[in-house]
């Protein structure tokens, strides 16, 4: 099983991805002879939280995705029992390795706005079911394996 292991910065354990268009939309634009954006390398924080995960809209813009839905998510800013509307899109991503790349080929992907926090969003427990992941903060580092 192929591992990063990463320093903990100061925004918390991020690490470097690609998302790009699903591979069921690559199909249908290399069939209509349309120019497929190439993915984007995204800065993600590891987010056990999030039950999916969030880019944010810059990401979205640079791919030309359209929403597949909208989704009400729960966030620490909405109120209880209350629910904040963000659009979902089918995309493509790409955890790097040396060795073996883990690439998820159709992931639904939220819209919000991170760039102000320094990140391009947030990898959620949707890609982490499929990993292990260690926190040692004491050390000051992290380990996923994929």
């Amino acid at each position: 099983m192929p591992s990063v292991n990463l320093q903990i910065i100061s925004l918390g354990p991020v690490i470097d991805v690609h998302i790009g268009v699903s591979s069921p939309r690559r199909l249908a634009m290399e069939h209509a002879k349309l120019e497929i954006p190439k993915p984007v390398k995204c800065r993600l924080l590891i987010d056990t939280g999030a039950s999916g995960t969030c880019v944010d809209s810059s990401i979205i813009k640079q791919l030309s995705l359209t929403p597949s839905g909208v989704v009400d998510i729960h966030t620490p800013s909405t109120s209880a029992g209350n629910t904040h509307s963000c659009n979902q899109y089918d995309t493509s991503l790409i955890i790097l390795h040396p060795a073996l790349n883990r690439i998820f080929q159709a992931i639904p992907v939220i819209e919000s706005q991170f760039s102000h926090q320094g990140i391009d969003g947030l990898l959620g427990r949707d890609i982490l079911k499929s990993c292990l992941f260690i926190y040692n903060g004491e050390l000051g580092i992290y380990t996923l394996s994929f």
